[in-house]
């Protein structure tokens, strides 16, 4: 049974990791669009003073999906911002659990939000909220990614905190 657990969480642990880099990978996709979409703006603002309406707004949601879809994968790579002169300092077991209380803290904040940010789109989807702006759209679609984005980042927090307690 525990040989069967154990295969289990291995394959699910594979399928998330490939799930978060493909993720990434969208997100790359999706920043590419936005330059190319926003130099081709530029360039007819200024030679037949004609605009693409539709840039900057879809910008504000690809910027949004962007952040959401890379997240989990930069928090998985230990690429994000950090300030670890402190822990530098510190022996590797007192920095490893350190590091897993703060997983542990952060998965605990990524959970209450993925709660929270699920309760407002089902609030949006039964209440048809709309965005009006150069597009009309159900604003659900694109608050969605917000749930999507922090549970992912729960779990990968979960993993983290699993790893730093190996450490210790």
């Amino acid at each position: 049974m525990v040989k069967v657990m154990m295969k289990f969480i291995s394959a699910a642990d594979k399928i998330f990791d490939a799930a978060i880099r493909y993720l990434c990978y969208l997100a790359a996709v999706i920043l590419v669009l936005m330059s190319l979409s926003i130099s081709l703006d530029v360039i007819l603002r200024y030679t037949i003073n004609n605009p693409l309406k539709w840039v900057f707004e879809s910008t504000e949601y690809a910027l949004l999906f962007i952040t959401f879809l890379a997240a989990t994968w930069v928090l998985k790579k230990d690429e994000h911002v950090k300030l670890d002169l402190a822990l530098a300092a510190l022996g590797p077991r007192l920095r490893a659990g350190i590091n897993a209380f703060t997983s542990l803290i952060m998965a605990v904040v990524c959970l209450v939000i993925t709660w929270s940010s699920v309760k407002y789109t089902i609030y949006l989807i039964q209440n048809d909220v709309t965005l009006i702006q150069y597009y009309t759209i159900p604003k659900f679609t694109i608050y969605v990614i917000i749930p999507i984005g922090f549970f992912l980042l729960f779990i990968q927090s979960l993993k983290r905190t699993y790893q730093y307690l190996r450490q210790i």
